[in-house]
């Protein structure tokens, strides 16, 4: 019994490896051996991490903060209110009438009607000149309509503002639109210009990786040479630099993710702090899941495509 359990093991051994298995193996081997290989010289590689991290994460930070301020950017539009002023001769009842009308329109949402001696105080309170307005024998304040339109296109509140000035007892309508155009131009154009950083910092990206692997093959040619001789195909000969760029784009990517998150964290203060002078209760956020995660696939398919240029462009220089 004894001896064809051992015969059944020995037949077991020797029956030949399946294909599959037997490319998970040579995976798993190169995939180990490339890991090993980059501790070998681990202050070499740490600043190839490093330059690597920063020219990720700079333009991944100003994207996470730019697609959360364009959220701000939103919220302070839908609060646009358009300041209605009365003129002097209009009398309390003839204001009230107005009021009443705008607030029957169907393109306006709400009104906040501010009578010219609500205005007079609060005009006197703001400014510090109380005892100069006491003085005065007429009141130069008028009263205020404030009207939240129910649109908040711009060319709807334009339009409806048109609309207004030509309505009996109005003196004056002011839309205090053009910061928030200013801020919106701004946002886009930031947001291509961070395009264009992070397209250019990718081509860094890959110029600094592709010389990396170009300097490994080098010290590895007669490796090569040896391998090609007794007949190695290109694609084993690409499997370990490209598992050694998958681990350093890898690594990269969670400096990267690391350096993104510390950079938030730090500018969330000041931000905050920014958004309430705008009266929003907006905040900054961290990172989520999902932008580590892309974060890391970028990195190692950045990584893994500038060693598959450079590896095949240098196998057919070094070919035999």
């Amino acid at each position: 019994m004894a001896g064809s359990e051992k015969t059944t093991s020995q037949a077991q051994r020797s029956r030949p490896e399946t294909i599959g298995k037997r490319l998970l193996r040579e995976h798993y081997e190169v995939a180990l051996s490339s890991w090993l290989r980059l501790w070998l010289n681990p202050v070499t590689n740490l600043l190839t991490w490093l330059t690597l991290a920063v020219a990720l994460a700079l333009p991944g930070t100003l994207m996470v903060m730019l697609s959360q301020v364009q959220s701000l950017a939103t919220q302070l539009n839908t609060n646009n209110h358009i300041s209605v002023f009365l003129s002097l001769e209009t009398n309390p009842t003839q204001a009230q009438t107005v009021a009443e009308q705008l607030q029957q329109r169907t393109d306006i949402k709400h009104i906040t009607f501010i009578p010219a001696t609500a205005a007079l105080q609060e005009f006197s309170l703001a400014s510090g000149l109380g005892n100069i307005l006491d003085s005065l024998t007429d009141n130069p304040i008028p009263a205020t309509i404030l009207v939240e339109p129910k649109l908040n296109a711009a060319n709807a509140i334009a339009q409806l503002a048109e609309q207004l000035e030509q309505q009996e007892h109005i003196d004056q309508v002011l839309i205090d639109q053009l910061w928030l155009q200013r801020l919106q131009a701004l946002v886009q154009s930031s947001q291509r210009a961070i395009w264009v950083l992070a397209v250019m910092l990718a081509l860094g990206v890959l110029l600094v990786m592709g010389n990396t692997m170009r300097m490994q093959m080098e010290k590895r040619r007669a490796e090569i040479l040896v391998i090609q001789l007794v007949g190695g195909t290109n694609a084993y000969l690409r499997r370990p630099f490209l598992y050694a760029a998958f681990w350093t784009g890898l690594l990269a990517g969670i400096i990267a993710t690391a350096m993104m998150s510390i950079a938030l964290a730090t500018l969330k203060p000041s931000l905050t702090n920014l958004a309430i002078s705008f009266n929003s209760q907006w905040q900054l956020h961290n990172l989520q899941a999902w932008h580590g995660l892309l974060t890391l696939v970028g990195s190692c398919c950045l990584a893994m495509l500038a060693a598959l240029l450079t590896v095949q462009s240098q196998l057919r220089k070094i070919a035999p």
